[in-house]
């Protein structure tokens, strides 16, 4: 483990590093000697973050350090914990104990130490604390934050007032830690860039360092991370909190959308009119952030009227929008699917109405836009928006400095507010642009730009979320309030990883559930050469080493022994109390128990029975003096798993077996204030010889928990070392003698609860549960709606149970579990003194939730590794996970929106060069092996093995399609078919990917053109490969571009004509042009758009481009028109080639003579 993490060092190359080794290999230990070794002569620092400060090495750090912990070592507390442990142990000055600040300070203290006792109290009389009492001590928790607040600033103004603004900053902190050492007593963050090592939680990390005597800054945010080693322990544990962080952020920023849009958008049309000079001076013409902005603004304003009101008259209640890559909708009419919005001249206002079709929206000679459309306008807008506030904050911070003293000079947060206040920004909208998480990495030298990088889904873009709704005290309006979850813990690890070396601690952070664990997937994906796991011969030497730790298991002196408890829950009441209790006066008691609370649903009856099996195989074996219970809930008085009725069984039992009840502690061990405290005494208890039955939760003391506890005098153990290394504090120590591992539920949010309340903090959790299993192919498009539509119904009516199944199978739902199941036994490998047997009691779901597949990978301990085998060898049939179709879908997909950006918003010279780049890519490798080509490597599919064809259905323009790995187009039919129920329609949209549907073979017969081809080096055939165009890049980029190469051949060929290549301003409105005449190709690219609608686009078209006449020639004839259609400015060719290729349509070759000739006479 030590030369690991040295090997990690040496490298001094940033990246992401995740150690992976067993529960008790002392990673954090390894991790100081690290710090310890290196700490003198490596020029940056070393930062240490968990979730738990319990957790946090300190009682090893002060002893590796020695006289230098003080001076290098730093714990940074939260800012309540800072003052409590602070405030009394500081000589503060007599006249700042005058300030108000001050004796608001100590008031607001002394109320949180009440309301702390009072809590302590309650919790010493062995009762829960009543919701009123936790909201006052949180209500006194904030308070105390503010006037602690209130007392730097006034200390900083003081400070400042007395000559500290004209120093420069090293003065000031020169001036600070001689003049005010009281204040480095009170605040011991203040100079955190002093010390080597800096521990703290991983919410602390994120939040403000206020160093009083210059601008508070962000940790995660500052140059003290800039190529420093940053250990993050439990790292998989971590995403729930980074993500909570995020959410928090979010809910914290909510705004109403169109007035904000409105506000905005404002400043940008009347530029002129509304900015100080000083900013316009800032902004030339030339800056593409602002032409960008403001061109969006305009757009707005002239299309969508963000000056007007949105009102739709057909809600009553909360209608919901959710965008992720795409739209999903959930509105009060279930039946509906889409919304549209229109100008409403009769009422001067943006009329939405909520449709399945434009077709039904009421009559109108206004444009009619998806509200889909108006909502993806004003996103880019608000992104374009705040990429111009970055950029003019940075100039306007630049001017301001350079003019100003060094009191008056502002921060880039500063100079950010100006551009916001400017703006006519509102706190909340500000909260809105503030909410992100900025981390700017370390930028890699020579660093290639990845144009074609997918960013587009959850894990860079978040989650938004809109409500909306009517209100009477705003009838003229429908609100819609906007949730933006900007980021992901993913994307935040990897911005990390890029600035620090970050090293992952944890024995299960390899296990691949993004329910558990950061996406693997997209660290690979994103951090590529710079993430990195334990390598194999790293990985077999830690392997070696902790096999010979554990010798003693392969000698059996120490003995595993595996037990199931019964599992009855298919039997009725009666027969799982006979099932468990033999003797019938017993049996009896247990019935009386049960009827006498009310309790007869089966699933409650199974659970205290399964406790009471627990127990009593507890009180029955003597060896067994630490007994830990794990659940997925904790046992309360007066609850559905309520603790009184539990301890009546408990005493049944103990009559049963003629045992003392006097001669066991039953602990309950609950998470919350006082845990520290109660696994303290817990933990004495044991030392002291006493035989304890620990209840507690997964959550609770699954993961990182230490629970060993002091070696009792005179205990019959097996040490693993035999004290070989007498300073190991782990020879001193004892684990637990056994374990019992209950049934593992509720790994997804639960909608089914109808006793608990469901807000937008539960449905954002849900929200990110549904899109990491998309992100990582466990679920279709389809189970991604429909989880998502249950979402909303579920904060809709909290109270109400909603059924939704889809991912209970997911890969991800079973690695969590076992994940769990790691974590947990490795609390009995937290030290080398071992009870000669483990006993290990599990469920009959545990057993078959094992995912046994983590024997080939993973290093685990002894008890697991025997538990694994046990599951093994019972597990009576194992899941089979394939996701490849799923991938194949989602590629598509993120194909299809890189597609529609690439093609919104004006054209450049940049724009351009990427979109024909992507159909050189496609028409010279339809398939490929290439994954050093970034548009295979991001937009090609694969299948199991080497391809040329497969199907697909599309109902809704690529936005998500359903592809077929099938043999052929029948077999592919039969699965539809015996597929969901009333899905047979399917097979109406069924298309095929292959050199046969695009007719290459055909189109390479006209003389010359296979020539041409290899000239340009363009595929002449779909050879096998292993990757292939996926649907959206087939028929949207290949079959365009083919029929445009071939079209302006055959053209030149026949006629001796040369198409002219588009301006930039004309650019993919149409192929080509002549004069003003302007030509489509089109090849067999089927459209779910009538052609009158089709007509109507390509005159709009026409307008802009100002030309006079456009033919749609299309290359073979698929439609069976057979004759060619003219209008006044739109002809039509039904085709180029006759349909073996070999010849051309003489008809349509006169008719496009006649058209060019006369446009070059002209």
């Amino acid at each position: 483990m030590k030369q690991l993490l040295e090997n990690i060092i040496e490298r001094k190359e940033n990246g992401l590093y995740f150690v992976n080794t067993p529960t008790g290999s002392a990673k954090s230990y390894s991790a100081v000697q690290l710090m310890k070794n290196h700490y003198k002569h490596f020029g940056q620092h070393f930062i240490f973050i968990t979730n738990n400060l319990n957790n946090l090495p300190m009682e090893d750090l002060e002893k590796a350090f020695g006289d230098d912990f003080k001076n290098q070592v730093i714990r940074v507390e939260s800012i309540v914990d800072n003052i409590v442990h602070n405030f009394d142990e500081t000589i503060i000055p007599e006249v700042y104990k005058k300030n108000e600040s001050y004796k608001g300070l100590v008031n607001c203290l002394k109320n949180y130490e009440y309301q702390a006792k009072n809590i302590q109290r309650e919790l010493d009389n062995g009762k829960t604390p009543i919701v009123g009492v936790l909201k006052y001590f949180e209500q006194s928790k904030e308070e105390l934050m503010k006037a602690d607040s209130l007392f730097r600033k006034e200390i900083r103004m003081n400070l400042m007032r007395s000559g500290l603004s004209e120093l420069s900053l090293e003065e000031r902190k020169a001036v600070m830690k001689s003049k005010y050492k009281w204040l480095n007593v009170l605040y011991p963050a203040m100079f955190v860039e002093d010390y080597k090592v800096i521990c703290m939680s991983v919410k602390r990390f994120f939040t403000f360092i206020d160093p009083i005597y210059m601008k508070k800054y962000r940790f995660s945010e500052s140059k003290i991370i800039d190529n420093s080693v940053l250990f993050i322990d439990e790292v998989d544990a971590t995403k729930n909190e980074i993500n909570n962080i995020i959410l928090e952020n979010s809910l914290n920023s909510t705004v109403e959308l169109i007035p904000m849009i409105h506000r905005i958008a404002d400043q940008f049309i009347y530029w002129n009119e509304n900015m100080p000079r000083t900013l316009k001076n800032l902004v030339t013409k030339e800056n593409e952030k602002f032409k960008k902005a403001r061109h969006e603004a305009l757009d707005i304003r002239k299309k969508y009227h963000d000056e007007l009101p949105y009102y739709c008259s057909q809600i009553k209640n909360r209608n919901f929008l959710m965008n992720d890559a795409t739209y999903h909708a959930n509105f009060e009419d279930h039946s509906k699917k889409n919304a549209y919005v229109y100008y409403d001249t009769n009422k001067n206002q943006m009329t939405i109405e909520i449709e399945n079709s434009r077709n039904n929206v009421s009559d109108t000679t206004s444009e009619v836009y998806s509200l889909f459309t108006v909502i993806r306008a004003m996103n880019h807008f608000l992104i374009s928006a705040k990429h111009f506030f970055d950029d003019v904050a940075v100039k306007y911070k630049n001017y301001k400095n350079a003019k100003s003293k060094e009191e008056d000079q502002i921060n880039d947060e500063e100079a950010l507010h100006s551009i916001y206040k400017v703006f006519r920004l509102t706190d909340a909208d500000i909260l809105y642009f503030d909410n992100e998480i900025h981390i700017q990495p370390q930028i890699k030298v020579n660093q290639e730009e990845k144009h074609f990088k997918k960013t587009n889904g959850y894990y860079n873009r978040g989650i938004r979320s809109f409500e909306f709704t009517n209100q009477k005290k705003d009838s003229l309006n429908t609100s819609f309030n906007y949730i933006y979850l900007s980021q992901s813990a993913e994307r935040i690890l990897v911005l990390l990883a890029k600035k620090a070396i970050v090293i992952g601690l944890s024995a299960t952070c390899n296990i691949d559930s993004v329910l558990s664990n950061y996406s693997l997937r997209y660290l690979k994906e994103n951090l590529e050469d710079s993430f990195h796991q334990i390598e194999d011969e790293d990985h077999k030497r830690i392997k070696d080493t902790y096999s010979v730790l554990n010798q003693k298991y392969e000698s059996e002196e120490i003995q595993v022994h595996i037990e199931e408890v019964m599992d009855c829950l298919d039997l009725d009441k009666k027969g799982m109390i006979y099932s468990v209790f033999e003797d019938f006066k017993v049996q009896r008691k247990v019935e009386r128990i049960f009827s006498c609370n009310g309790i007869n649903d089966l699933y409650s009856i199974k659970r205290y029975l399964g406790m009471a099996q627990v127990y009593r195989y507890f009180i029955i074996h003597e060896d067994i003096r630490s007994f830990l219970c794990l659940n997925n809930a904790l046992p309360k008085e007066n609850s559905n798993f309520d603790l009184g009725i539990l301890k009546k069984l408990f005493d049944v039992v103990n009559e049963e077996n003629q045992f003392d009840k006097n001669n066991v502690h039953i602990e309950v061990l609950k998470s919350g204030i006082s845990f520290d405290a109660d696994k303290k005494d817990i933990l004495d208890c044991l030392s002291n010889g006493e035989k304890v039955f620990v209840i507690s939760a997964y959550a609770t003391i699954g993961a990182g928990q230490n629970m060993a506890y002091k070696l009792p005098e005179h205990s019959d153990t097996v040490n693993l070392t035999d004290f070989s290394n007498k300073e190991d504090g782990r020879n001193y120590k004892k684990d637990f003698d056994g374990i019992h591992l209950g049934d593992i539920t509720n790994v997804v949010t639960n909608l089914l609860d109808a006793d608990s309340d469901f807000d937008e903090s539960d449905l954002l959790h849900c929200l990110i549960e549904l899109e990491n299993l998309y992100e990582n192919n466990e679920i279709t498009h389809h189970i991604l709606n429909k989880g998502i539509q249950s979402a909303y119904e579920k904060l809709k009516n909290p109270k109400t149970q909603v059924f939704f199944k889809g991912i209970r199978e997911c890969r991800s739902v079973r690695l969590f579990k076992t994940k769990q199941i790691i974590q947990a036994i490795g609390r009995l490998s937290r030290s080398f003194n071992k009870n000669k047997t483990i006993h290990i009691l599990v469920t009959k779901d545990i057993v078959h939730s094992f995912d046994t597949t983590v024997l080939e990978s993973e290093i685990l301990s002894p008890e697991t590794m025997q538990l694994a085998m046990y599951a093994k060898e019972r597990q009576q049939s194992i899941p089979l996970y394939d996701y490849v179709e799923n991938e194949a879908c989602k590629i598509s997909s993120e194909g299809k929106f890189y597609i529609y950006e690439l093609l919104s918003g004006d054209w450049n010279e940049e724009k351009i060069r990427l979109y024909k780049e992507l159909g050189e890519t496609c028409l010279k490798c339809p398939t490929s092996s290439d994954l050093d080509n970034e548009i295979v490597k991001e937009y090609y599919i694969h299948s199991h093995g080497p391809f040329n064809k497969y199907y697909f259905v599309d109902v809704k323009d690529f936005e998500y399609i359903d592809i077929f790995f099938n043999a052929s187009k029948d077999e592919t039919k039969l699965r539809i078919q015996n597929g969901k129920k009333n899905q047979e329609w399917l097979i109406n949209y069924l298309h095929e990917v292959s050199e046969e549907n695009c007719r290459l073979a055909n189109m390479l017969n006209y003389p010359g053109l296979k020539e041409e081809f290899n000239k340009y080096g363009y595929a002449t055939c779909f050879e096998e490969n292993d990757y292939m165009l996926s649907p959206v890049l087939y028929q949207n980029i290949y079959k365009g571009r083919l029929g445009e190469f071939v079209g302006k051949f055959i053209i030149k060929q026949e006629l001796g004509i040369d198409l002219k290549e588009l301006d930039t301003e004309e650019f993919e409105r149409f192929d080509f042009k002549y004069g003003d005449i302007y030509i489509d190709f089109k090849h067999w690219r089927y459209s779910s758009y009538s052609w009158k609608t089709m007509s109507k686009k390509i005159l709009t078209k026409l307008d802009e481009v100002h030309g006079k006449k456009v033919l749609v020639i299309n290359i073979f004839d698929e439609k069976d028109m057979d004759q060619i259609m003219e209008s006044e400015r739109i002809i039509e060719i039904p085709s180029l080639l006759e349909k073996d290729g070999f010849h051309v349509n003489q008809e349509a070759i006169n008719t496009i003579r006649k058209y060019l000739e006369d446009e070059g006479n002209d």
